[in-house]
């Protein structure tokens, strides 16, 4: 079964066992529902309580009631198992699947292939990977991003001044 990458552990919060997560999805309160089970470092655990915070989200799982016992997860990845993707409307996708997606401008040019997607406050940024390997973030807003094809695999963007350097 295939997993998916939902978020990152960037620290902990207090000592009552509480890790602050940098979330990589649009569905965080599903995600991190009472209950639901994420898998973390090859460790199947099961979220006792969370909430927002800022940017990220706090969540605290079941028998991790203290920082010592928390500690080890920092830096990790957190995941969960595919089929339970929830289901989606006409135009939307996931973030595992715009991951590797190639990007082109409105005229055709390849502009590299997208490496990753994380949340600000605002909206969503893509780092797109270019064939020199240097990188650039795009925001994820209507000025820019014109047409995301899952079926050609490509994303279509207009690359407003100051966005490339190059």
């Amino acid at each position: 079964m295939k997993e998916l990458r939902i978020g990152r552990i960037i620290n902990t919060h207090g000592i009552a066992g509480e890790l602050k997560i940098d979330f990589n999805t649009d569905f965080p309160e599903q995600r991190f529902a009472k209950n639901s089970e994420l898998l973390i470092a090859g460790e199947k655990l099961v979220v006792q309580s969370s909430r927002p915070f800022k940017q990220f989200w706090l969540v605290k799982f079941s028998d991790h009631e203290n920082i010592n016992l928390v500690e080890k997860y920092k830096g990790e990845d957190i995941f969960i198992n595919e089929r339970k993707e929830p289901r989606l409307s006409e135009g939307e996708f996931l973030v595992s699947q715009i991951i590797g997606l190639k990007v082109i401008d409105e005229k055709g040019n390849s502009i590299g292939k997208i490496a990753d997607s994380f949340h600000t406050g605002a909206n969503d940024v893509w780092t797109i990977k270019k064939s020199n390997g240097k990188e650039i973030l795009i925001p994820y807003i209507d000025q820019v991003v014109k047409k995301v094809d899952l079926q050609t695999s490509t994303v279509t963007i207009e690359l407003l001044e100051g966005l490339d350097e190059d």
